[in-house]
């Protein structure tokens, strides 16, 4: 009997022994669960690798186009320098652009900048200019890439400047209305377009009557510029009231008398040439035309006016 209870006591106490050294249902020498995959967060996602000790971090206020490498600019003078490399003209070798900008005295508004391909160099003076500059492949048959700086303007009068480097020279290609790319600090993207096909969209700002915008397409040429593809007649689309008597005749080549408009009636602007004619649509459909001088000076009247005497709802923003 003793010699039983001896030989239970002994194999308690060896029971409590493994259970000292080894959590219950766990084999001896296994990886527990918590050590395993010790990357991985609560939620059962990898966690983005830490920056490496003394990685440098970018501190550009812009976010560049591909390679782009945005610094301070050393050169007195200049404010920021942005830097890539890139074939431009298809000789397999890539080319240096730099882009120095200087800023308004009276802001930090980029004024002014100068940009070099290589060895050759072209200066350019606007308003707020993006210095973030796109390459661009307007003809992709011909060879070339174009290189393209934005700029927002005094009044949201955004342009777009494309030059080319070819045969060692750098040139303009054109200046067209419009902004490339997303504006800055911002997700809204501009009205310009590259098609991949020889042209451009993008929208132009007009001047008959009103403050407006129109789409527009230029093509590039064979002598290397971006020229304007002309519309015989943009749609305006602009609901007016008549403020005082308009006359107007049955077409641009017709002069015969056609409607006249009273004070007070309705009616649509529905094209013009952007030069010096307009169509207008009454409340019965019947379409016809009056004469501007000066894109503002309504002609043909019994009384001189501009387009706001004539028409209620036009826009007249700056």
């Amino acid at each position: 009997m003793k010699k039983s209870l001896t030989t239970l006591l002994l194999i308690a106490l060896l029971v409590a022994l493994i259970i000292g050294c080894s959590d219950l249902g766990v084999p001896i020498g296994s990886v527990r669960k918590e050590d395993e995959n010790v990357n991985v967060t609560a939620s059962g996602e990898t966690p983005a690798p830490a920056a490496e000790e003394g990685a440098e971090m970018s501190d550009s206020p812009f976010p560049l186009e591909d390679d782009t490498v945005m610094s301070i600019s050393q050169e007195q003078g200049f404010t920021k320098e942005f830097r890539r490399e890139a074939d431009l003209d298809g000789n397999g070798i890539d080319d240096e652009i730099i882009l120095k900008t200087r800023v308004n005295p009276n802001g930090d508004e980029v004024s002014s900048y100068l940009l070099l391909v290589n060895d050759e160099e072209i200066s350019y003076e606007g308003q707020r200019i993006d210095p973030r500059f796109h390459l661009t492949d307007i003809d992709p048959e011909d060879g070339y890439r174009e290189i393209a700086v934005s700029e927002e303007g005094p009044s949201s009068d955004n342009l777009t400047v494309f030059y080319r480097y070819k045969e060692t020279e750098l040139t303009v290609l054109g200046e067209i209305q419009g902004f490339l790319g997303t504006f800055p600090d911002s997700d809204i993207k501009g009205e310009v377009n590259i098609q991949g096909d020889g042209t451009v969209k993008t929208k132009t700002r007009g001047q008959m009557l009103q403050t407006w915008f129109y789409d527009d397409v230029y093509q590039l040429n064979d002598k290397d510029v971006l020229v304007k593809i002309e519309k015989e007649l943009y749609p305006f689309e602009t609901e007016v009231t008549i403020l005082k008597e308009l006359k107007t005749r049955k077409s641009r080549e017709d002069a015969s008398p056609s409607y006249t408009y009273k004070p007070g009636e309705k009616a649509t602007l529905m094209e013009t040439d952007e030069k010096e004619w307009v169509s207008i649509r009454n409340r019965d459909g019947v379409i016809s035309w009056f004469q501007v001088e000066n894109h503002m000076e309504i002609m043909g009247q019994d009384s001189d006016g501009y387009s706001m005497d004539f028409f209620e709802g036009l826009n007249m923003a700056d």
